[in-house]
């Protein structure tokens, strides 16, 4: 019995014995994986600090000195924003993409926008004036030369790329952030590449700028505002990369022996950051806004579209308006009337996709179901025959209005063509004459019927006496009667004030 008590001791002792090592071997495994994972982290921060390293290769100097130059705003720099706004303006107005990536290749733009960051992130109050002022006077120029070529140069149809330049949106916002980084990470290396020209194309300055010149010359107030709020967002997202680039480079701040000095002109750069960002900021907002909208309203109308299938109900039409108070969505639907059913889940889509605020009209067929129950009530529609009696008086009250029309633009077409030939043949006879009308003039006394009567009205010049006049419309009021065959046709003269 001993014995077996012992057995057993030993036996709990060695398992004990081999749990506290396996327990051991687990806390030591764990242990070598925590290194192994710190070290793999370790070596992951040093090859990605390794990769994306931006101070290896940075010139300061010569990034300072270019940028500076490129602020500069005369002679050939001039000239060749003047040419890169006709060829801008040219691609444009033809819709010729690749004219249009021309010019923003050789448009010196981007020279005054990255000036105002630097000047920004280093304090230079001097440099961020000059940098305004060559700003502005390319901005004035390049409305004026596009406004001057829009207004000589007639455009046959508004384009999809006039279109694409009177709105800002969440990509154009993000491709000139991407790309004003892009433009000064590259400008500020000793050794060039060809990332800059690429920016240029990127960032898309000039084709916004003509787009204004284009609203002003066809005095289409959307197409200016909206291509000036493009170009301004633009600007300020390709400007805010560069100040930030340098304040984290710690380029070389400019240094005031005034310390007074130095604290004002510190405050006025503050107040120029303020006042640009925070508009930019709020323009932001709202295109971030509109564009989480446009996002939500395309999955309304997929799913409107998937519910309509197979219902014989099609979308002739669809709108998507967006205003900050109230959103609409416009439809127009062609076939088969929806049924309250349909309505209701077209409802639960809007709520689904956030569009609670969102108005939507639907513009549908006439409905003549209610009118037909209607007078079935009343004991009018009690058969098939009824129903399709009914269906055609309203076709043949629809082509009865129809031929009225057709018919009065028969008329009215009549009466243009024979005026161009009586005003041609009126100046020949009394070239003295200076302006001429001719209607069919309904006239009645209140005691008879009204009649129709053909009226010729003459302006003649002032120097002409009241008799010369009255003799010349005796002889035109002849002329008139055998010329309609009318013996009621008649000539008589007016002024700008009215008939006489």
């Amino acid at each position: 019995m001993n014995d077996e008590v012992s057995n057993s001791a030993e036996e709990n002792a060695e398992q004990k014995k081999a749990e506290a090592a396996n327990d051991q071997k687990i806390e030591s495994s764990k242990t070598n994986v925590k290194w192994t994972f710190k070290l793999f982290l370790s070596n992951l921060k040093e090859f990605l600090t390794y990769l994306l390293s931006l101070r290896e290769g940075i010139d300061r100097e010569g990034t300072s000195e270019g940028i500076r130059k490129d602020v500069e705003f005369k002679g050939h720099a001039a000239w060749i924003l003047i040419f890169s706004i006709l060829i801008a303006s040219i691609g444009l107005s033809v819709g010729n993409i690749p004219i249009i990536i021309g010019a923003m290749l050789i448009s010196p733009l981007m020279g005054p926008i990255l000036g105002i960051g630097l000047a920004a992130g280093t304090n230079d109050f001097e440099l961020l004036k000059k940098a305004l002022i060559n700003f502005g006077t390319a901005v004035v120029i390049s409305i004026v030369i596009s406004t001057i070529y829009f207004a000589i140069v007639p455009i046959p149809e508004i384009n999809l790329e006039l279109q694409d330049r009177k709105s800002a949106t969440l990509l154009a916002i993000a491709v000139a952030l991407f790309g004003g980084a892009a433009g000064i990470i590259a400008g500020s290396r000793s050794l060039k590449s060809n990332v800059v020209p690429g920016v240029a194309i990127a960032t898309a300055l000039m084709p916004p700028l003509c787009t204004v010149g284009f609203g002003i010359a066809t005095l289409q107030l959307d197409y200016f505002l909206g291509a000036l709020y493009l170009f301004f967002i633009n600007s300020v997202f390709i400007a805010l990369p560069t100040y930030l680039y340098i304040r984290y480079l710690r380029f070389p701040v400019k240094e005031f022996i005034d310390p007074i000095r130095e604290k004002r002109i510190k405050r006025y750069i503050s107040l120029f950051l303020i006042a640009t960002i925070l508009p930019s900021g709020f323009i932001f907002y709202n295109v971030l806004r509109q564009s989480f909208f446009s996002r939500n309203a395309q999955r309304f109308l997929v799913k409107v579209e998937a519910s309509l299938e197979g219902k014989g109900t099609t979308i002739i039409d669809e709108r998507v308006i967006y205003d900050a108070e109230k959103p609409l969505i416009k439809l127009a639907l062609m076939g088969d009337p929806l049924t309250k059913d349909m309505r209701d889940s077209w409802q639960q889509y809007r709520i689904e996709e956030g569009l609670e605020t969102c108005q939507l009209d639907i513009r549908e067929p006439r409905d003549f179901t209610q009118a037909i129950e209607s007078l079935r009530e009343e004991n009018k529609l009690n058969s098939s025959q009824q129903i399709e009696d009914f269906y055609r008086s309203q076709i043949q009250e629809k082509e009865a209005r129809i031929q009225d029309l057709q018919a009065r633009l028969m008329i009215s077409e009549k009466e243009s063509g024979e005026f161009q030939e009586l005003s041609a043949e009126v100046k020949m006879l009394f070239p003295e004459v200076s302006r001429a009308a001719f209607a069919y003039l309904s006239e009645t006394n209140f005691s008879n019927a009204p009649d129709t009567i053909p009226t010729l009205m003459l302006e003649w010049p002032a120097e002409m006496s009241s008799a010369e006049m009255l003799d010349a419309e005796s002889q035109l009021s002849r002329w008139l009667q055998v010329r309609l065959k009318n013996g009621k046709a008649r000539a008589v003269h007016y002024n700008l004030e009215g008939t006489k």
